[in-house]
């Protein structure tokens, strides 16, 4: 089996007389699907014997179109899994991409992409834009073998409900303490929201202006609800349109975890990381800084400013939901 074979088929519709051929040399009768109702708009297909896993999204979900249509189009292949040495899975026995083996260490596997180093991300792992994907290792404890080397079609860009324009970062910290009221939304917020969407918040305490701001604001209060966090979404995050504003410290979605560590140069005063996501805080005059970030694509994907004094150390269940996604 060769990996190139496979991700040549990225962008094949179930159906497809290639991924029926695909499927018949993995030897498998699974087939993914997306369950009715349920926000969901990727499936995988696990292969343990051959140590392959195959990724399918929905067409409009990897087109960027519209959120209401999200998850009624086709689904296409546009992820490939090879493992090394995962429990319940054998290892992969075929050809990998660009010369790789899952013997390499990461310095070989490095120069072996010396080509892409321009894209390179890193942090746990490394990450690097190839031809027509983004390519991920993950490497084994003491970084000489390759456990797990992941191909990825990378969607379309969310699109953007309206023309709107982000305020300064400065006016988002000033709004800590304002209350969840059309009269305190209206100078930073004139436009992604409704009366429908206020009641909501009201209930829940979470105002979603991802899809034209890419922005969700939390509120909390017993006597009133108040602003407590400012949650800005890189685009696709949540479904997010993405924040085009500022980020506080320098920060860009574009960032990688080392690069993040880098700028920000002290301690974080929490640090956690999971398989697909990491978090960092740091406390910051005037707020907290909570930033989430891929492992997969090695990206910040949600950087949120928390009012002084209300982030609170997650508890296990709290971050194993948090790294989750």
């Amino acid at each position: 089996m060769n990996a190139t074979d496979i991700t040549r088929l990225f962008g094949a519709a179930m159906g497809d007389a290639s991924l029926d051929a695909l499927f018949a040399q993995l030897d498998t009768d699974r087939r993914p699907h997306l369950p009715v109702d349920d926000y969901r708009y990727h499936d995988w297909v696990m292969v343990p014997a051959k140590g392959v896993e195959l990724g399918f999204s929905d067409s409009q979900h990897q087109a960027g179109g519209p959120f209401y249509l999200w998850g009624s189009g086709d689904l296409l292949l546009t992820q490939v899994y090879f493992y090394a040495d995962f429990e319940g899975i054998d290892p992969y026995q075929g050809e990998l991409p660009y010369g790789l083996r899952l013997e390499d260490d990461r310095d070989t596997a490095r120069e072996k992409l010396s080509a892409f180093e321009a894209t390179r991300h890193s942090g746990l792992n490394d990450t690097w834009d190839v031809e027509g994907y983004r390519l991920n290792l993950t490497y084994d404890d003491d970084e000489q073998g390759i456990a797990r080397v992941a191909c990825l079609a990378l969607p379309a860009p969310a699109q953007r409900l309206g023309d709107v324009t982000p305020p300064a970062l400065a006016s988002l910290v000033e709004a800590f303490g304002a209350p969840l009221k059309p009269a305190a939304l209206k100078p930073l917020w004139p436009a992604g929201w409704d009366d429908e969407s206020l009641g909501m918040a009201l209930d829940d305490g979470e105002l979603d202006l991802t899809d034209s701001y890419g922005v969700t604001l939390l509120y909390q209060g017993k006597n009133g609800k108040l602003l407590h966090t400012v949650v800005l979404h890189a685009n696709g995050d949540q479904a997010s349109a993405g924040w085009e504003g500022e980020l506080p410290c320098g920060l860009s979605f574009d960032d990688s975890p080392d690069t993040l560590l880098d700028k920000m140069q002290d301690d974080p005063v929490y640090h956690a990381d999971g398989e697909l996501a990491g978090l960092a805080v740091w406390e910051q005059p005037g707020f907290t800084l909570h930033v989430r970030y891929s492992n997969l694509h090695n990206r910040l994907q949600r950087v949120s400013l928390i009012a002084p004094g209300k982030w609170r150390r997650p508890s296990d269940e709290d971050l194993e939901a948090l790294l989750a996604d």
